[in-house]
C-alpha cells in the first residue's frame, strides 16, 4: 500500500448512531505526505477518534475529525488571502474544492494513519498524532491572524499544487482497499488499451490508439497519476516502491526523468538511463557510459565518476570509480560504501569493503599494496581500525564480516605471523609464530590457536603464550588431515558413481502421469502448467542430441530434474544455489517467484550463519503461509530449492520415494 493522506467526510462519526462505512465519502488524497491545507482545514476544532476502516483502529483513537462547518469557514478564509488565479487549473482546482466542501456531510475526518510510522495504539502513535493535532490548531491560528509568511506554500502557487493536495469526487474514501478492479466498470477507461496492472504503483498502465509507446498511469478510482497528455513513454513503476517512476517523453525517449507517485517531475529528463538504489538514492548513466550518484528528490550530486553501484546484504551500497591517481597499473578501481541516503559510510579508497557484522559494525577492507592484497578493519563510521597490514583476517565467506572468538578477531600478519585483533583493530599481543595449519577453522579455535614453535605445533592462548606441546608439524598436518577426511566422509568406501541415462532411455520409461503429478505438487496444485511443462520437457528430450546423458538414480528421477529445471525454474517456482552461496539467501524471493516469499527477509542472520541457517530462516517465514521449503536432492552441494504446499508434502514424499529421488522436506 502507498502511504497517503486523505480527507473523507460523513454524517456521523464511530460510536454515534448511525455511522455506516458505506456513507463515507472521498474528498481528497495525496500520496507519500500530507499537505498543508488538510491540516490547516481540519483547525482547531479537531477531535482524535477511531476509525474501523483499520483493524486496530476499532477501538483506539486514529485519525483527527473536525465539524465541516469549521473547515468551510477556514476555506473561506485562506480564499480571501489567496490571489486571483492566474490559469485555468487554478481555477478549476479552487472551484473544485469549494464545491466538495459546500456538499460534503456534517463531519471532517483526516486519515493519515499510514504516514505515522508506529502502531496504532502504542504511546509513539498518539504522539505523532497529538503532533499533527497540534501542528494543524497552529495553522488555523496563522489563518486566523491573516499570517501570510506561516501560510506561504499555500499561498504561493494556491489551490493547484502539492501543499493542497488532490480534489476530487471520486477520492478514494478507503485507502486500505485500493485494489485491481474489473476494467469494464470503471467508465474512465473505455475507448483505452489497458496495458496492464502496476501494483507497486496502485495504477492502470494504459495507453491510447494511434501512439502506441505513448502510456498513462490512472488508479481505480480515476485519478490520473501520469495523464495521457504528457506524452510519456517507457514509464518504469519497479521503483515505485522505493517512491519514484521514471519515464522519458515520446520527443526525446532517450532521455530518462523522475516522477514523485503523485507525478510530479522531480528530475527533468537528461540523456542517459537512471535506476533508484533506494527512496533517497538515484543511479545516473550517461550514454558515454559515465556514471555518477544523485540524491533524491532534488537530484543533488553526491558523487561523480562511479563506475558500479550495488545494494549489499547490510542494507549498504558498494560504489566503485577509478581511482584519482593516475599510472597505478597495479590497480584501476577503489571501492566505498554508501548509506540508502547517500551518506559515505566507508570512502571509496580500498580494494574492497566486506559486509558489517549485525552487532559489533565491524567490516574487513582490503587494498593491494606491493602486489598483494592485505586487509585490515573499519568501522560503520569509516574509521580505519587496523591498517591494511594483514595477509588475512578471519570470516566466514569473501564477503563476511570478521569472525569473532571471545571478542577477538584472527589474523595472519604480513609476515605470515599468528595473532589476534581487538575490536577496536589492536593487535592482542605481538605476533611471533605462524599458524600450524592453512586452514583458519583448524588454526584458531574457540579460546585457542594451534601455532608453529621450531617446528613443532602448539597450542597457544589468545594472550599469545604457549601452552602445549603436540608433535612436529608434519604428524600434525597429518592428523588433521586423516581427522577432517573421516568426518566428511572421504575415508568411507567411494559410493557408487550415480547413473545416468541417454534421452531415448528416459522417453522409453517416462511417466507421464508421474511426472504430472510431481510437477503438480511443486507448482503448488496448477495441473495445467504441471502438463504444459511435462509436455515441453518431452519434446525438448525427443529433439535432444542422443548421445547425450542426464544422470539420475533411475530414467524418473533423471527426467524430473530436467522437468524441475523446465517447470519451477524458469516458471518462477524453484531455483538452485551453490552451497557457498549463502548471500542470496536474502534474495530468495527473486529467484523464487512466490507472494509469500516477497517480504522475507533474513532478519536474524549472525556473523557466520551458512545456508543451513538461510534455508531454516525461509522455512520458518513460509510455515505461517502453510508451504514448506524442499530441497529436491539432499546430500548434495548444490541446493534444488522448491516449495510445496503442507497440505501436499505426504504426496510429494510418497511420490519422491517412487521416482527415487532423495528430497529434503524442511
Amino acid at each position: 500500500m502507498i502511504n497517503t493522506a486523505a480527507l473523507f467526510s460523513t454524517a456521523f462519526l464511530p460510536g454515534q448512531a448511525g455511522f455506516d462505512t458505506d456513507t463515507i465519502t472521498g474528498l481528497a488524497e495525496w500520496r507519500l505526505a500530507t499537505p498543508m491545507l488538510f491540516k490547516l482545514l481540519i483547525g482547531a476544532g479537531t477531535q482524535a477518534v477511531a476509525w474501523p476502516i483499520y483493524g486496530d483502529g476499532e477501538d483506539c483513537p486514529c485519525v483527527l475529525a473536525a465539524p465541516m462547518a469549521q473547515a468551510q469557514a477556514s476555506w473561506q478564509a485562506l480564499s480571501a488571502l489567496l490571489d486571483r488565479p492566474r490559469d485555468a487549473a487554478s481555477i478549476v482546482a479552487r472551484s473544485a474544492i469549494s464545491a466538495l466542501l459546500a456538499g460534503g456531510q456534517p463531519w471532517l475526518v483526516f486519515d493519515c494513519v499510514q504516514l505515522i510510522p508506529h502502531d496504532i495504539g502504542t504511546r509513539d502513535y498518539a504522539a505523532a498524532l497529538d503532533a499533527v493535532r497540534a501542528e494543524a490548531q497552529a495553522l488555523h491560528s496563522a489563518l486566523q491572524r491573516g499570517d501570510k509568511t506561516a501560510l506561504a506554500p499555500l499561498l504561493a502557487a494556491g489551490a493547484a499544487s502539492p501543499a493542497a493536495g488532490y480534489w476530487s469526487a471520486s477520492a478514494d474514501a478507503l485507502l486500505a482497499d485500493v485494489e485491481e478492479l474489473e476494467k469494464e466498470d470503471l467508465p474512465f477507461l473505455q475507448g483505452l488499451e489497458v496495458v496492464g496492472w502496476e501494483e507497486d504503483a496502485l495504477c492502470y498502465e494504459v495507453g491510447a490508439a494511434g501512439e502506441p509507446d505513448v502510456t498513462g498511469l490512472v488508479t481505480p478510482y480515476g485519478r490520473w497519476i501520469v495523464p495521457l497528455s504528457q506524452r510519456y513513454v517507457d514509464l518504469g513503476t519497479c521503483y515505485a516502491d522505493d517512491g519514484w517512476i521514471t519515464f522519458a517523453t515520446a520527443d526525446a525517449p532517450d532521455a530518462h526523468g523522475v516522477l514523485d507517485l503523485n507525478g510530479t517531475v522531480v528530475l527533468p529528463p537528461a540523456p542517459g538511463a537512471l535506476y533508484a538504489l533506494s527512496p533517497h538514492l538515484l543511479q545516473q548513466i550517461d550514454p558515454d557510459g559515465a556514471s555518477r550518484l544523485r540524491r533524491l528528490p532534488d537530484g543533488a550530486l553526491l558523487i561523480d565518476r562511479v563506475d558500479n553501484m550495488c545494494l549489499r546484504n547490510d542494507g549498504l551500497i558498494d560504489i566503485e570509480r577509478q581511482k584519482d591517481q593516475e599510472n597505478e597499473d597495479d590497480e584501476r578501481n577503489v571501492c566505498g560504501v554508501v548509506d540508502k541516503t547517500g551518506k559515505v559510510v566507508v570512502p571509496p579508497a580500498y580494494s574492497s569493503v566486506q559486509d558489517f557484522g549485525t552487532k559489533k559494525k565491524i567490516a574487513i577492507v582490503s587494498q593491494r599494496i606491493a602486489g598483494r592484497f592485505l586487509f585490515g578493519l573499519v568501522n560503520s563510521q569509516g574509521e580505519l581500525l587496523a591498517p591494511c597490514q594483514y595477509e588475512a583476517i578471519d570470516c566466514a565467506t569473501t564477503s563476511s564480516p570478521p569472525k569473532l572468538r571471545k571478542n577477538l578477531i584472527f589474523a595472519i600478519d604480513a609476515q605470515g605471523l599468528a595473532c589476534m585483533l581487538t575490536l577496536d583493530g589492536k593487535q592482542a599481543f605481538v605476533p611471533a609464530y605462524p599458524p600450524a595449519h592453512h586452514l583458519r577453522g583448524v588454526a584458531v579455535q574457540s579460546d585457542f590457536l594451534y601455532v608453529v614453535n621450531d617446528g613443532m605445533a602448539w597450542s597457544m592462548d589468545f594472550t599469545g603464550q604457549l601452552l602445549e606441546q603436540f608433535d612436529t608439524v608434519d604428524n600434525f598436518k597429518a592428523a588433521i588431515t586423516a581427522q577432517l577426511s573421516e568426518s566428511l566422509g572421504l575415508t568411507k568406501k567411494k559410493a557408487a558413481p550415480r547413473r545416468s541415462f541417454t534421452p531415448a532411455q528416459i522417453l522409453a520409461k517416462a511417466d507421464r502421469e508421474q511426472l504430472r503429478a510431481m510437477a503438480a505438487l511443486l507448482l503448488q496444485g496448477d495441473a495445467d502448467l504441471a502438463a504444459r511443462c511435462v509436455e515441453i520437457t518431452l519434446e525438448e528430450l525427443a529433439e535432444d542430441d542422443p548421445e547425450e546423458e542426464y544422470e539420475g538414480d533411475t530414467p524418473a528421477a533423471a527426467c524430473f530434474f530436467l522437468l524441475w529445471s523446465t517447470a519451477a525454474h524458469t516458471q518462477g517456482h524453484g531455483t538452485t544455489l551453490d552451497w557457498k552461496a549463502v548471500d542470496e539467501v536474502a534474495r530468495i524471493g527473486q529467484h523464487i517467484g512466490l507472494p509469500a516469499l516477497r517480504d522475507f527477509a533474513w532478519a536474524q542472520r549472525e556473523d557466520g550463519d551458512a545456508m543451513d541457517e538461510g534455508l531454516a530462516a525461509i522455512a520458518a517465514h513460509l510455515a505461517p503461509h502453510q508451504l514448506r521449503l524442499v530441497n529436491l536432492h539432499g546430500g548434495e552441494d548444490t541446493y534444488y530449492l522448491g516449495v510445496v504446499r503442507a497440505q501436499d508434502t505426504v504426496a510429494f514424499k510418497a511420490a519422491a520415494l517412487l521416482a527415487a529421488l532423495r528430497p529434503v522436506v524442511y
